[in-house]
């Protein structure tokens, strides 16, 4: 039903953590100057992101070892693209706030970008407006919150041109 989907998504965050006990299903390798680095992952989450990903996991590249050795990048810069599959408009506006409170510029539009290109559904669109409230004293990053939510809505109410008469 879509109340409980709408219970999974308001809660995928909190399944990704250790905490919540749903344990990682992959791991990556990194040896560096012979010191072994690790980055734990979903296999699920990483796939939804990444096609890549879906196919290394569940398609023609399949891999069937849980462990998988990176030797292209260091932990650093793949942890980093882990954490970019998990980013949510939560996440973004936390992020955007730190840029801006310690005026990283560059930073802050590139999540400004970044936030504009995401999808507002009706499962978060209250969520998204909640935020553009909660940051009115960070005017860009609350006037492109509640673009989103006014583009969802625009969207969503609109006549079809059939009924116009």
């Amino acid at each position: 039903s879509t109340r409980d989907n709408t219970m999974a998504v308001k809660n995928l965050p909190n399944c990704l953590t250790g905490i919540f006990g749903i344990p990682h299903d992959v791991r990556f390798l990194f040896d560096y100057n012979n010191t072994v680095k690790e980055v734990v992952a979903h296999k699920l989450i990483l796939s939804l992101a990444s096609d890549v990903f879906k196919r290394e996991f569940f398609g023609s590249m399949k891999e069937s070892e849980e462990v998988i050795k990176i030797v292209d990048t260091n932990q650093e810069v793949f942890k980093t693209i882990i954490a970019w599959t998990k980013c949510s408009l939560g996440f973004l506006s936390s992020l955007y706030y730190l840029a801006e409170k310690y005026h990283i510029e560059e930073l802050m539009d590139k999540i400004l970008i970044s936030i504009l290109e995401q999808k507002v559904t009706r499962e978060n669109v209250l969520e998204t407006a909640i935020l553009a409230e909660k940051n009115l004293l960070i005017p860009a990053l609350s006037d492109a919150l509640l673009g989103l939510v006014i583009e969802f809505l625009q969207a969503a109410t609109q006549v079809s041109p059939a009924y116009v008469f």
